[in-house]
């Protein structure tokens, strides 16, 4: 690679909570294939650094010529607050690898676009699942989208009259790739170990259920053909049979697989990290989180699809966010005092439902509504919520539209040529 090359820039100006931060990157094809991202100096214009490297490795995994360098001059702006549980990362990873693709006259699928930005946002440390980058890209006006993986699909749900969702941030700022080898990634490390513990515990030999199972998914088959046999089609049953309550230490769970945790995650330096963290794994807790709120979930659309009145669906799906907010906070133990605080007086003052989105450990509740209170719930929250944090000065009052405010599901990413 020529160095000189490094000094032929291009200046990247992005706004982030009202600061113009100027950053410069090289517009040489190579310089991004080849830049580290510095894990431990977070950025936000690393994000961008992300879709840009992200892009090639796809693209000339696909064959397209990738050596001619395309110029960037590059704004980003947005009102999404950083950090804040609303996949304002996942946006920017989206927003910056399609620009490129863009920039480049080319045009990929929007199924490979959703896989593809998951990958990149890798690149700044988080073992990202894709969900956020999925909707992203294939969210429709009016509708929620089921995510579905291997092979990634998205299928509309019809949200009922009578309902809107709140959004209101903590103002406790979720920085998951700063503290992802005690937060995020540790997780993610937690579910694979439990999906390979479940698997030797379900017949699999330590080797085979090492090398092919990587998620829980992975081995719901098993937990479900077991459930069965107690007359269940829960997978959360077995798990309660199977896996202890109580933390496993490595050696634990070294004793169970038959091999080292460094020689079975060695391929993941972040995962690496989080063993170099970690002082106990809590399988039990971890996979009966992600079973439940998987059934949460179809529960979620199957309710949408029945026969009950609007009124009743919209109850029904409130009930749902506060089983899925209890088991975020208490068994994927994701959740931090701010975001208690704000869900409570959510529900306190009327919500159906409130329950933390995003990664967690900060950021935003979402709260579902009905239409008809919406101004007076905005209302309530900012005087139980927001206005001893205003008179502290945390925030400032005229910004308190950025931080709590009414949605509905809106269009995923597009281009715009002009």
């Amino acid at each position: 690679m020529d160095l000189s090359s490094l000094f032929n820039s291009r200046v990247l100006l992005f706004l982030s909570s009202h600061q113009l931060i100027a950053g410069t990157c090289s517009h040489d094809p190579w310089f991004a294939i080849y830049l580290d991202i510095d894990l431990k100096n977070h950025k936000w214009g690393h994000y961008f650094i992300c879709g840009y490297k992200g892009y090639y490795e796809f693209a000339k995994s696909k064959g397209v010529d990738v050596g001619v360098p395309v110029g960037l001059d590059v704004l980003v702006d947005g009102t999404v607050p950083t950090g804040s549980g609303l996949s304002s990362s996942a946006a920017f990873v989206c927003s910056s690898t399609i620009a490129i693709m863009a920039a480049f006259d080319v045009n990929f699928p929007k199924k490979e676009m959703a896989q593809l930005t998951c990958e990149c946002e890798r690149h700044i440390g988080t073992q990202s699942g894709g969900m956020d980058q999925a909707i992203s890209i294939m969210a429709k006006s009016g509708f929620a989208e089921l995510i579905d993986f291997n092979p990634i699909r998205a299928t509309d749900v019809q949200l009922p009259a009578g309902g809107s969702f709140v959004i209101a941030h903590s103002l406790a700022e979720s920085q998951k790739a700063v503290t992802a080898a005690t937060n995020y990634n540790n997780r993610v490390v937690e579910c694979r170990l439990a999906a390979i513990v479940i698997g030797i515990k379900l017949g699999m030999k330590p080797h085979d259920a090492i090398s092919k199972v990587k998620t829980l998914s992975d081995v719901e088959g098993l937990c479900v053909s077991f459930a069965n046999s107690r007359g269940s089609s829960d997978p959360v049953l077995t798990v309660k049979e199977i896996l202890n309550e109580e933390p496993y230490t490595a050696e634990d769970i070294e004793k169970i697989i038959e091999e080292s945790l460094p020689s079975v995650l060695g391929n993941s330096p972040t995962s690496l990290d989080v063993l170099r963290a970690a002082k106990h794994f809590k399988l039990f807790q971890r996979a009966s989180h992600v079973y439940s709120e998987a059934k949460r979930v179809h529960d979620f659309k199957d309710t949408v699809l029945s026969k009950l009145s609007d009124e009743d669906i919209l109850k029904r799906l409130g009930d749902l966010m506060n089983e899925s907010h209890y088991s975020c906070s208490v068994l994927y133990e994701c959740s931090c005092p701010e975001l208690e605080e704000l869900v409570k007086i959510c529900r306190d003052n009327g919500a159906l439902g409130a329950r933390l989105t995003g990664a967690g450990w900060g950021g935003c509740a979402v709260a579902l509504v009905k239409e008809s209170i919406v101004p007076q719930f905005i209302l309530n929250l900012k005087g139980s919520f927001y206005q001893s944090r205003i008179a502290k000065g945390v925030i400032n009052n005229n910004d308190l539209g950025l931080y709590i405010f009414a949605s509905k599901p809106s269009s995923g990413a597009a281009i715009f040529k002009f």
